[in-house]
């Protein structure tokens, strides 16, 4: 037991509540993908244009972001139960908003309303496990959730497509109700309803309305910056709003309510350091595959389709391994291996860039088994060096990271892939720059081992 572990820990594991999270995660998950298909018929419903329609997208994405560490603090003091079902009943009903909403700026504050909910039901997955299951299976229950995350992601376009020919874009919104009403049922069955004293749903305060307004500021200025970026070419502006948002960002580290934040940091530096590095890796790669494979190759959708989905199998294979490997051995080298296992696959995409579909699949397996070794047993190093009454701001800390990642990994893939003249010499120079991205990763492992409180959890 590390020194950041209580001594009222679970007396038994609960699956059913790990089960739980895992529906909730995939619901929040999939929002963030399935409705890209569905924009062209939803815009052309609503008399909306694709300028605005893409905002049904970042009316998602930005609150995820903006609220996960006022949320993560507000669960520090609420009940395990009642957050979980607040979060997924919320989600529900919001889904059903944006589903019959009569017009896209209606739909568009619905959506953010969804992703508001989206990121409680984020933000509690982590305090949920930790208060549910016993510490020795920890890592691979954090596996088993956090790789529902890219399968989510990966399913949602082909599902949001199929809805939408078969049912209309508006069931691509319905389709969360009865999974929703699952989650909320097995949570209530399942999850404890009291952890450290903690019961029921405190008022949110003024001061952490003022946080979600100043974090989402500074959220939107860098992902509007990230989007200039990824357009190109490079100008004042997508210098300047960066720097705004880090600004800002500086001075909420300073405000009174990041605290938790302030506390946490030197304790959760190094993992969370290389969570954002991971995935800014596999979210380049989802990124850049596509176009090389129809530029280079002349691939059907179908085909990109499937090459898009190796990543994500293999980091489905690979997941559940981890968690047990690690939960009997350590942490740390887990998921270090997995970093190393992910640096081996962009190395051979960009040495074999102009080789056959089969190199390039090996090399997209490889990534998504490094992964796949990676996620669960980072996550259980985060839950690790935390202490029990800062679980949740951890947790939103830990969303912020992922979610940066992912939204970074698009922007520097197409920043190189526009830079560079011919697709396989583009392909080769993009995994080159992951690449150096997750060596970064690498490093940030190792000051992981370094700063350990235990090997073993």
């Amino acid at each position: 037991m590390t020194t950041t572990q209580s001594a009222a820990e679970p007396v038994r594991t609960r699956w059913a509540a790990v089960a739980a999270v895992a529906l909730g995660v995939v619901l929040a998950s999939l929002d963030l993908t399935v409705v890209a298909v569905a924009l062209p018929t939803l815009g052309a419903d609503l008399g909306a244009s694709p300028s605005l329609t893409q905002w049904v997208l970042l009316a998602y994405s930005l609150p995820m972001v903006a609220v996960s560490i006022p949320a993560g603090r507000w669960l520090d003091r609420a009940g395990p139960r009642a957050s979980f079902g607040l979060a997924t009943a919320g989600f529900g009903v919001t889904s059903v908003l944006v589903a019959v909403a009569p017009t896209v700026e209606m739909l568009l504050v619905a959506r953010a309303l969804q992703g508001v909910f989206a990121a409680l039901v984020s933000v509690v997955s982590m305090p949920v496990v930790s208060e549910s299951v016993r510490p020795e299976h920890r890592a691979r229950a954090m596996s088993i959730v956090l790789t529902l995350i890219p399968l989510s992601g990966a399913a949602g376009p082909a599902v949001g497509g199929a809805l939408t020919d078969a049912l209309g874009w508006r069931s691509v919104f319905a389709i969360n109700v009865p999974i929703v009403v699952a989650a909320f049922w097995l949570g209530a069955r399942a999850i404890p309803s009291t952890a450290a004293g903690r019961t029921g749903l405190p008022r949110p305060n003024a001061a952490m309305l003022r946080e979600t307004a100043l974090l989402g500021t500074a959220v939107t200025a860098l992902f509007l910056g990230l989007d200039l970026l990824a357009e190109g070419p490079v100008g004042w502006a997508t210098v300047a709003l960066p720097v705004v948002a880090f600004g800002l960002g500086w001075l909420w580290l300073r405000t009174r309510e990041a605290a938790g934040v302030r506390e946490l940091w030197p304790r959760l530096a190094a993992p969370l350091t290389a969570l954002p590095l991971v995935t800014t890796g596999i979210a380049g790669l989802n990124f850049v595959v596509p176009y090389f494979l129809v530029d280079a190759h002349g691939a059907s959708p179908a085909t990109v389709g499937l090459a898009l989905l190796i990543p994500s199998v293999g980091m489905a294979v690979a997941s559940p391994i981890a968690g047990v490997v690690a939960d009997r051995t350590g942490t740390v080298g887990v998921s270090t291996a997995g970093v190393v296992v992910v640096l081996g696959g962009f190395v051979a995409a960009a040495l074999y860039a102009d080789g056959e579909f089969w190199q390039l699949a090996v090399s997209l397996a490889a990534v998504g088994v490094g992964n796949g070794l990676f996620a669960g047993p980072n996550a259980a190093e985060v839950l690790a060096r935390t202490p029990p009454e800062l679980r949740g701001t951890s947790s939103g800390m830990t969303s912020v990271a992922r979610t940066l990642g992912f939204s970074l990994g698009p922007a520097l893939g197409a920043l190189v892939w526009t830079s560079v003249a011919g697709a396989t010499v583009a392909l080769a120079a993009v995994m080159t720059t992951l690449g150096v991205v997750t060596v970064l990763a690498l490093a940030a492992c190792g000051w992981t081992w370094r700063g350990a409180p235990s090997r073993k959890h």
